[in-house]
């Protein structure tokens, strides 16, 4: 597990030292959102910065934890900039003090170091025994967010179903490539001539300007309609499809998707 000590938690938020709990808890939903299992459930990588961002906002937000990282963060910056600051014959020097000299000094300076380092570690196991509530409801409020946002890409325009005219020639799969894919990234086509169409986008909104495609070389449609993909979570198993109504377009939309999906895989 990453020594929280030995970092930079606030640059890893992109906050200054003297930020707010609210600017603190803002850059930690920007951050998250980009590393949330959630989202990106096969992601290792981030899965383990999300568990450190998270690890640094429980340390941020406690006052006493903040107090004792601010004070070892201070000690690690004085001597970065010590060390900055010398050339190579003064660091050698240094070096030689460092073995030689001052044995007592440099015991005792090491002796608060390491103090103020360990009593860090402890505030960041009591953080770990007794959580946080204020992280509790920040990770409760990133889980709505992230389910709120596939929500709405499953009710987002994706597929277009085209009726043909009769007696029209065929189109062929490349040729309504050709024709929509200036409307978007196509992910299926499956074509059931001489009635109909149905056409998958990969992107998350299509334009309603599509459903004024007319076709081409004389070829017109006899309409193309777009589709909004079904919300499973409210879909009931035992729901009867009436033939009668517009829902009917939406599972007919599914069905065809169904064969395209069994085609590829057969």
């Amino acid at each position: 597990m990453t020594d929280l000590s030995q970092l930079d938690l606030y640059d890893l938020f992109g906050v200054e030292e003297i930020c707010s709990i609210k600017e603190l808890t803002t850059a930690f939903r920007k951050t998250a959102l980009r590393c949330h299992p959630d989202k990106y459930p096969d992601d290792e990588e981030k899965k383990e910065h999300f568990l450190l961002i998270k690890r640094a906002l429980e340390l941020l937000t406690d006052k006493q934890a903040r107090q004792t990282y601010d004070t070892c963060r201070k000690q690690k910056k004085v001597q970065e900039e010590r060390l900055s600051q010398m050339d190579e014959k003064r660091k050698k020097f240094k070096e030689d003090l460092d073995r030689k000299e001052q044995k007592a000094s440099q015991a005792t300076k090491s002796t608060v170091n390491t103090y103020n380092t360990d009593k860090l570690r402890a505030e960041v196991d009591r953080l770990r025994r007794e959580g946080s509530r204020l992280v509790d409801e920040e990770l409760e409020n990133l889980h709505n967010i992230i389910e709120q946002d596939k929500q709405k890409k499953l009710l987002n325009h994706r597929n277009i179903i085209i009726k043909y005219l009769p007696n029209t020639d065929p189109y062929t799969d490349d040729e309504l490539r050709q024709i929509f894919s200036k409307y978007g990234n196509i992910s299926t086509i499956v074509n059931l001539y001489p009635k109909k169409a149905l056409i998958e986008f990969n992107d998350e909104h299509i334009s309603k300007i599509i459903e004024n495609e007319k076709g081409s070389g004389g070829r017109h449609f006899a309409s193309v309609k777009l589709q909004k993909q079904t919300n499973p979570t409210v879909t009931k198993q035992n729901d009867l499809v009436d033939l009668t109504k517009p829902d009917f377009e939406d599972f007919e939309a599914m069905m065809l998707r169904k064969m395209s999906q069994h085609a590829t895989t057969s």
